[in-house]
């Protein structure tokens, strides 16, 4: 499953950012010597020659919206290549691992810090072993820098409005998990309480690449940027010592915005 398109990776909708959750598995297969395809259906029209070449199909369910949209993408790719084998990974692939798995919507189900188990996974799919139908992973993984060359523009997701003027906005996460229980979110239920940080070199190598290609403002889409109170203040002044002008957002509970006002 070596060569181009042996692998496909589908994201399916990331609240109209550019999908990193696509991105990042995808420098995890590149960096260990696959070249995978990707297909972002929220801006794409699903691709049957991609489908059909895929002997593995990777697809993104971060959230329900998501979920809903990657089993109907699941069904086409059954009948246009009933043979390749069908991952769902993501927050809600673990939160509905019985019924993709019942459904034979899936073949194999991740979670968590799931991208080295990925690529392992695909490797054993490519040498023909008998793989785990689910899996959660939690543990502390080395980010390569997000790989988003083949993924549509950034001035096909998310604008930031300013002064009259729609700008191009980048998407990175400095984190991923959370240290909170909050009954209403499903991060709680596959991370139990754990966050884990993205090297802050990491963190702006990508904000790098999306500045270079027009962003001017910058999303953290982490659960909760302060989960790390330290570790977001080194990012976000790591991201203004380099780019004094570019503009960002992030998303914290009141609580932490008070104690680390």
């Amino acid at each position: 499953m070596r060569l181009a398109g042996d692998v496909l990776v589908i994201a399916c909708y990331e609240l109209g950012h550019q999908p990193l959750a696509v991105a990042w598995p995808t420098a995890f297969l590149e960096r260990a010597g696959y070249q995978p395809a990707v297909l972002d259906l929220s801006v794409e029209p699903f691709d049957p020659e991609k489908v059909t070449r895929a002997r593995f199909i990777a697809i993104s369910v971060p959230m329900h919206t998501a979920l809903r949209l990657g089993v109907i993408a699941a069904r086409r790719i059954r009948t246009l290549n009933p043979s390749t084998h069908i991952c769902f990974y993501g927050l809600y692939a673990a939160l509905n691992a019985d019924e993709l798995l019942g459904g034979a919507w899936a073949d194999s189900v991740l979670a968590g810090e799931l991208e080295d188990q990925l690529v392992e996974l695909v490797r054993r799919v490519e040498a023909g072993q008998p793989v785990d139908g689910r899996r959660t992973e939690l543990v502390k993984l080395a980010f390569p820098v997000p790989a988003r060359s083949a993924l549509p523009a950034i001035k096909k997701y998310a604008h930031v409005e300013r002064d009259g003027r729609r700008e191009l906005a980048a998407y990175v996460e400095a984190s991923r998990g959370c240290k909170h229980h909050c009954r209403h979110c499903p991060i709680p239920a596959v991370y139990g309480g754990r966050f884990f940080v993205v090297a802050v070199e990491t963190v702006l190598a990508d904000v790098r690449q999306q500045v270079a290609a027009g962003a001017s403002h910058v999303t953290f889409g982490d659960p909760d940027f302060l989960n790390g109170p330290r570790h977001a203040l080194a990012v976000a002044r790591a991201l203004h010592a380099e780019f004094p002008a570019v503009t960002f957002d992030f998303t914290a509970k009141v609580e932490h915005l008070l104690r680390e006002r």
